[in-house]
Formats: C-alpha cells, sequence, structure tokens
C-alpha cells in the first residue's frame, strides 16, 4: 500500500472561508481525498483536507513560525518601540 504524507486528523472548531482554486488544483484534490480514505478508510471533506494542509504547511515552516512568535511580542500598531526609535535616531545624527 502507498504511504501518505499525511497523517490522519481530527476535526476541529473552524472559521469559514471562501476559497476558488484552478480545475487542476481541484481534480488533485479530489484524489487526494480517495487517497485519504484509500489510506484510513474515512471519508474526509474538502474543506477538512484544505484546512489541515495549510496548517501542517504553515507549521513546518521555520521562517513563518518565526515571524509568527516575532509578531506576538512587538506593540500593537508600531514595529519598534519609541526607545528604539530614539536610539536609532541618535545613532544617526
Amino acid at each position: 500500500m502507498a504511504e501518505i504524507l499525511l497523517p490522519a486528523f481530527h476535526i476541529t472548531t473552524t472559521r469559514r472561508l471562501n476559497v476558488e482554486v484552478h480545475h487542476e488544483l481541484a481534480t488533485d484534490l479530489d484524489r487526494y481525498r480517495a487517497f485519504y480514505k484509500q489510506s484510513y478508510g474515512a471519508d474526509v471533506s474538502e474543506a477538512d483536507l484544505l484546512r489541515e494542509m495549510a496548517r501542517r504547511f504553515m507549521e513546518s515552516d521555520r521562517e513563518f513560525q518565526s515571524f509568527k512568535v516575532g509578531s506576538r511580542s512587538r506593540p500593537r500598531g508600531s514595529r519598534r518601540s519609541a526607545a528604539a526609535a530614539q536610539a536609532t535616531e541618535a545613532i544617526a545624527k
């Protein structure tokens, strides 16, 4: 049996997004759903499949994870603190 890269997953709470995809991607998603069913014996919706693929992709992106962590620690409305801005101005003079 072929080994599927996407592990089995549980369905969680959601937020609705409308996404349009090209015909080729829609066809591949249908094929991947069939592959998932063959591998795990369970049907999965297109929405659940896309949600899980996007989540796993973002989790595996180290640069995005660094960005995500960094954006949480910054004060809202400012990319840098007032003290950092003053220090930069002082150095420039």
